[in-house]
């Protein structure tokens, strides 16, 4: 596939389902692209200032099939492109109700939404909040192949976690029914960084239980000043005072 200006080309992770990635500032931001003979999903289309045009020029180089967006959450990292696409033709837009995203155009709830695109299936899934209120994933499944799930920055490699809209608590939760899908969805794509397996993904569920004891403990010792504990947890300096942040104000 040629390259279009701006955006790499999508490389193929399975038969159906592609990705790319744009600047998305640590880290590149992951553009996950599933097609099947009646649509086809693109999933966190990048940020505002992006190239769109490129971008969407590099998804029909994949596919002519009319596109269904969705946003894994509402930082504008994920969501800047809706706009563009909406004024470009795209007629759906999958958001969580919580995730405050105005150029959405239907609101997924506690109920996942079945996206039969013809070919493979894609369920749309709230398991709980973490990273913020309203964080979806994306599950793709066919017949003798491996499940993908696209988490969005509920999982990320390559880089800490981002804790200033999280609810930690929730979020180890959920990154535990994860690991607990990994039986149907073997393949992990984060929101940001390299795609990943179940073990990965207990492995920052274990990590993020270590932050929230030291964090907690912290809290009870030095009600003061908690931040004493930046150096021990297992974070760099600004997710660790944002985490216990979050902690302190009851998240």
């Amino acid at each position: 596939m040629a390259s279009a200006p701006g955006i790499t080309p999508f490389t193929r992770v399975d038969d159906d389902v592609f990705m790319t990635t744009v600047d998305g500032g640590v880290t590149p931001l992951n553009i996950g692209l599933v097609v099947g003979s009646r649509g086809a999903v693109l999933i966190d289309p990048g940020p505002d200032g992006g190239d769109h045009e490129a971008l969407l020029a590099a998804v029909r180089q994949v596919t002519d099939a009319e596109l269904i967006v969705v946003n894994t959450h509402g930082h504008g990292d994920h969501i800047g492109a809706n706009a563009y696409l909406r004024e470009h033709g795209v007629e759906r837009i999958l958001a969580h109700r919580e995730a405050e995203v105005a150029t959405a155009t239907e609101l997924v709830g506690q109920a996942p939404v079945v996206l039969d695109l013809g070919g493979p299936e894609v369920v749309v899934e709230h398991l709980g909040r973490g990273h913020t209120d309203g964080d979806l994933v994306v599950e793709v499944s066919r017949e003798g192949h491996d499940g993908i799930m696209f988490c969005g920055d509920l999982v990320r490699e390559g880089t800490d976690p981002s804790f200033r809209d999280s609810h930690p608590e929730d979020w180890v939760r959920t990154l535990g029914r994860i690991w607990s899908m990994a039986g149907t969805c073997s393949r992990i794509i984060p929101g940001h960084g390299q795609p990943v397996d179940a073990d990965f993904v207990a492995s920052m569920r274990r990590r993020m239980e270590q932050g929230h004891t030291l964090s907690r403990q912290a809290l009870r010792d030095a009600v003061t000043d908690a931040t004493k504990a930046i150096p021990i947890l297992p974070y760099g300096p600004e997710e660790s005072r944002e985490l216990i942040s979050r902690l302190r104000a009851g998240h």
